[in-house]
This record gives C-alpha cells, sequence and structure tokens, in this order.
C-alpha cells in the first residue's frame, strides 16, 4: 500500500528523535494495522501493541505474523505487566481522545521508571479541516499544549520536534480538497472513524497516493530536518523520560537523545 506523505515524513523524524536508542521492550498504543511497530521490531525492538479496533488487531496479526514471538498483539491493555517496557509509543492516537491527559497517565504505567516515550499528534489546530474531521481529530495540537500534556502525565526531560515543513503546506490542503465531498465516514463517532482511517484511505486519497508517495516524497525527509525548530509544519514528534517514584528522571538504558538539526544528519 503507498503511503501518505505526511507519514513517510514521520517515520524519518521518529526515527531521527530514536536513533540512539538501545533495543529493548516497547508497547504501542493505537497501533493501527502494524505499520510503525515494523520500523521498531526492524531494528531489533521487541514487544506488544494494542488497537481499539477487533479488525486492526486481526490486521496487525497477519501484517505481523514474520516477526514471531517479537511482538504480542493483545486484546486488552489490561493484559499487559505493569512498569514492565522500556519504551511507549504513540503514533498519531492522542487527537483522536477526548481525555487525553487521563489516557497517557493510563498508558505511563506500563513503562518503567526512566522508561522513555516517542509520541506524534497533529500540529496547530488553526489548520483543523476536512481531513481530520474524516479520521475523527477531535484536536490538532500546539507546542505548549503537548508539553504540558506529557509534563502533566509524568515525564520530564521532553523533547518535541515539528515535522512536515515545507511540503505539507501544500499536501495538507491538496488533501482536503480531494475529500471535500467525501460522505463515507458520515454517521460513525470520532472513534469509529478512527479505527476507519487505520485500515482504508478514502478511494480519492488512494487513487492520488499512486502518483505521488514513497520515492517522491523521500527528499523531503532531508529538507525537514532544517525545520524542526521552527514551528511551520503539519507534525509534532515528542520524546520524554518517566519520573521515579522518587519524582526523578532516572537514565533511560538507551542513553540521552537531543533533538536532531540539520547538521546532526
Amino acid at each position: 500500500m503507498a503511503k501518505q506523505p505526511k507519514l513517510v515524513l514521520r517515520e524519518s523524524c521518529a526515527g531521527d528523535m530514536s536513533c540512539g536508542w538501545q533495543a529493548g521492550t516497547f508497547v504501542e498504543m493505537g497501533a493501527g494495522t502494524g505499520g510503525m511497530t515494523r520500523l521498531f521490531l526492524d531494528r531489533g525492538f521487541h514487544g506488544a501493541c494494542h488497537d481499539l479496533g477487533s479488525d486492526s488487531r486481526a490486521m496487525m496479526r497477519t501484517n505481523l505474523a514474520a516477526y514471531g514471538e517479537a511482538i504480542q498483539v493483545v486484546e486488552q491493555i489490561e493484559e499487559l505487566p505493569g512498569e514492565a517496557f522500556d519504551y511507549l509509543l504513540a503514533f498519531e492516537v492522542l487527537e483522536h481522545i477526548e481525555n487525553d491527559a487521563e489516557v497517557l497517565s493510563t498508558w505511563s504505567r506500563y513503562l518503567k521508571p526512566g522508561g522513555r516515550l516517542l509520541v506524534s499528534v497533529p500540529a496547530h489546530q488553526r489548520k483543523y479541516g476536512k481531513s481530520d474531521e474524516l479520521v475523527g481529530h477531535v484536536r490538532r495540537y500546539e507546542k505548549a499544549q503537548l508539553l504540558k500534556l506529557i509534563e502533566s502525565a509524568g515525564f520530564t526531560d521532553v523533547r518535541i520536534v515539528n515535522y512536515g515543513f515545507p511540503i505539507t503546506e501544500l499536501t495538507r490542503r491538496f488533501s482536503n480538497y480531494l475529500v471535500r465531498n467525501e460522505r463515507g465516514y458520515e454517521g460513525m463517532d470520532a472513534e469509529q472513524r478512527s479505527i476507519r482511517s487505520a485500515q482504508a484511505k478514502p478511494k480519492t486519497i488512494a487513487r492520488w497516493l499512486k502518483v505521488f508517495s514513497g520515492r517522491l516524497v523521500a527528499p523531503f525527509c532531508i529538507v525537514q530536518r532544517w525545520f524542526y525548530g521552527a514551528d511551520l509544519g503539519d507534525g509534532y514528534v515528542a520524546t520524554a523520560v518517566k519520573r521515579s517514584q522518587h519524582g526523578q528522571a532516572s537514565r533511560a538504558s538507551a542513553g540521552s537523545i537531543s533533538a536532531i538539526s540539520p547538521d546532526q544528519s
């Protein structure tokens, strides 16, 4: 399946932000059909993942079957042991959740003290459009808002970069134009739209992706690094460290990582 330009850019940015991490155990929340999960399994990580949609979980099991025991797809997150994972991952999930602060705090219980968080969310509420509505977004985030959310859930050493600029300024507008008359998601609530968006794209988007995706977007993965600190792009990727019980963040086994700048690529 062809990848949307923003997904290609997000994968690259998430890779930049986690490039110094040692392979360990991870839990991924809202993993969809396992696309981002593969990126970490291919790097030698192992762990568990979950998605609200039963169909999505079934698709994940099929898509990730080749990794065998390296990954477990759980039916309920309550099946997972507490404070058992080195990394907590959630890509394009929090923006679908009304009570995002409560949910992130709940997820953090599965992370070891000193473990690392890696999340992505769409940026800038002023950019909210038809595409957001179709996939069940209840918000887009501002940088300060995301920082406050992560810190309130018990994390410190928060690092946030803004990715996607300049190409997403064009692709977002074009995407909103393509789906302006889309009616396939009417009658669904935000959760249902979210689950469906992980499984299939609107036909108008799917046709466009046959023309512009993958290798054509790859050069912009380099260009976007020049603007990570500019807060101009369409999305945020953030890392953080879970505080210990004594209120101090212990060093994760992965070591520290700083925001990537162009000359560090």
